[in-house]
């Protein structure tokens, strides 16, 4: 026997009757025609109306005017097939309000003698007022179309990844890079950039799930120019929606990573950079030429102020303490005079300017020199091959200096392949690590150097060029010199054919390891 058996029919009728009237919830009962028949108290709070003034009147006096015929012919249809309906309409108050209904109906049969088949059609309908709830889930709706439309729209790329690293969010600028950078996942990238240009501190704020805001980082594209982009890591909990999470307790992080596109501010920095780097580099070259000038006519003047002197002395000696000659006096005054003359050359040269050391990594001292001397490799027709080692260890030394040493050999090598006729006008420049040495090869398609000047081309203001050609001659002495002051190594390669072959080696800045060089080399 079942429980609710076993209570006394009075008792289970007062019970079912109590827990009607007393519900929260919007409760009528109607005829097959929507007569209204009953009403609970809850009923008549929600509407405003009371229960006499409902009963005897059809449900439709609750209709709102802008609720769709379709939502009826849907509730109708369903009910007319034996089922029941479920679903949110626009209900009509008292004082003409409206409010949105989260609204029940079912069909109840009874029994009744009258009734053909024995069993009287009724309908139950349960609503109560969802008008605060929609408003919040509108509201709710509106903020989520407003954010997403925002990011859409946004000058930035923008994508949110799980922690496993999967992009589960990302708007259509991030898509334009994902095709620019032709990677499978730009986020990736810029993690991996992140990992390695912050090292221990990434890692550290990736654990304790801190924010990492406004890194720049620059990426190569392949036949295209560099993008630099300023990139911020932040950290945020999605709370889990699963019943077992209601009292806290599940959540789920998220990485969101904006990426900002300065490349045009970058370019416009480095044209200035490059302008204030050609300026100085020039300024350099130009002291350097001079000073080598100065030393050369210091050095030519000195050899005929040393002879006059000698025949000065010479003369003093023939003619004795106490003679006077003519000839004496004319050679002393000649060797003051050229004495003076070396003295003033001496003042006027420009003093060695105070070089900074620290790292410096030649595969960018290159990448700045060829973005230097791109317009003259470009009137000249010369092709560049650049192939840098991915990982160079430092050298110590001047970076300006440095610059000026391999803008040098560029410019030689152009030079000696920008004569009329010279078909084949090529560049290699490379860098790689041997012999636990930094090295830098720069060779041309040029005509070469004939083994009999392979020593002359280093000294100062020498040329194979014509005389009246353009140049100072003073190139590769001025690289020799920096290369020197680097305590490295300038040589021509004597057994390379066809063109020209320089290999220029420094020490790194630290001694690298047997597993460092097997890994560079």
């Amino acid at each position: 026997m079942s429980a609710s058996a076993q209570i006394p029919v009075v008792f289970a009728d007062a019970v079912f009757h109590y827990a009607v009237e007393q519900s929260a919830i919007a409760i009528s009962i109607t005829d097959a025609n929507a007569k209204i028949l009953y009403v609970n108290p809850a009923f008549c709070a929600i509407t405003g109306y009371a229960a006499e003034e409902v009963v005897g009147q059809r449900q439709s006096l609750l209709s709102y005017k802008s609720t769709p015929k379709a939502v009826y012919q849907e509730l109708w249809g369903a009910l007319k097939a034996g089922g029941s309906w479920t679903g949110r309409l626009l209900n009509r108050r008292r004082d003409g309000t409206p409010y949105v209904a989260e609204l029940t109906v079912t069909p109840l049969k009874t029994p009744d003698a009258e009734e053909e088949d024995g069993l009287r059609l009724n309908y139950l309908g349960m609503h109560w007022d969802a008008t605060e709830e929609h408003r919040l889930s509108q509201q709710l709706t509106n903020h989520k179309q407003l954010i997403e439309s925002v990011i859409s729209v946004a000058p930035v790329a923008v994508a949110l990844l799980d922690v496993e690293g999967h992009v589960v969010l990302d708007n259509p600028a991030y898509k334009r890079i994902v095709a620019e950078m032709k990677v499978d996942e730009p986020a990736h990238a810029v993690m991996d950039a992140l990992r390695q240009s912050l090292g221990e501190a990434f890692d550290h704020a990736y654990a304790h799930r801190r924010a990492l805001l406004n890194h720049e980082l620059r990426f190569d594209r392949v036949g295209g120019e560099p993008r630099w982009y300023s990139c911020s890591l932040s950290w945020f909990e999605e709370r889990h929606t699963s019943p077992d999470a209601f009292y806290g307790g599940g959540c789920s992080d998220y990485l969101l990573l904006v990426m900002h596109d300065i490349s045009a501010s970058k370019r416009q920095q480095e044209a200035l950079r490059l302008a204030a780097m050609r300026a100085m580099l020039s300024e350099g070259e130009l002291n350097q030429s001079l000073r080598e000038a100065l030393s050369g006519a210091i050095f030519q003047l000195q050899g005929p102020v040393n002879l006059i002197a000698a025949a000065a002395n010479l003369q003093r000696r023939r003619i004795g303490s106490g003679g006077s000659d003519p000839l004496a006096r004319a050679l002393s005054d000649a060797q003051r005079a050229g004495e003076h003359a070396i003295e003033t050359l001496q003042a006027a040269m420009p003093p060695e300017p105070e070089a900074p050391s620290g790292p410096v990594n030649l595969n960018e001292v290159l990448r700045d020199v060829l973005m230097l001397e791109t317009d003259a490799l470009l009137s000249a027709g010369v092709t560049v091959d650049w192939h840098p080692a991915h990982v160079l260890p430092s050298i110590q030394g001047d970076p300006t200096a440095l610059r000026t040493l391999f803008r040098q050999l560029v410019t030689n090598s152009v030079e000696a392949m920008n004569v009329r006729g010279w078909s084949e006008r090529a560049i290699s420049l490379g860098t790689s690590v041997q012999d636990g040495q930094v090295e830098v090869e720069v060779v041309d398609t040029g005509p070469g150097i004939p083994e009999e000047l392979r020593l002359k081309v280093f000294e100062p203001f020498f040329s194979t060029k014509q005389v009246r050609a353009a140049g100072r001659g003073v190139g590769l002495s001025l690289a020799q010199e920096i290369v020197s002051r680097h305590r490295g190594v300038l040589e021509i390669d004597p057994h390379h054919t066809g063109g020209c072959r320089l290999r220029v080696s420094f020490p790194p800045s630290r001694s690298l390891s047997a597993s460092e060089m097997e890994a560079h080399g």
